[in-house]
């Protein structure tokens, strides 16, 4: 479907920043701008390793605030 091709990748953003707290498939997260940002990560999210408060961090976040990847910042 050529339609949601062009759909797909929109709505994505960057969050880069530390892990505050993490409740249960919920992570809360101070990005550069020092705003707390919360989004979901589940099975579904890409991770390399276990993420945790003090990490910092790169999500990839849907419109949904959904997590699609989930990794070590740089």
């Amino acid at each position: 479907n050529h339609k949601e091709m062009a759909s797909q990748g929109q709505g994505i953003r960057v969050i880069e920043g530390e892990v505050l707290r993490i409740e249960g498939e919920n992570n809360f997260v101070r990005g550069q701008d020092g705003k707390e940002v919360r989004f979901h990560a589940d099975t579904t999210t890409m991770k390399t390793e276990k993420i945790q408060a003090g990490d910092r961090i790169e999500a990839k976040v849907n419109e949904n605030d959904h997590a699609l990847s989930l990794l070590p910042a740089p």
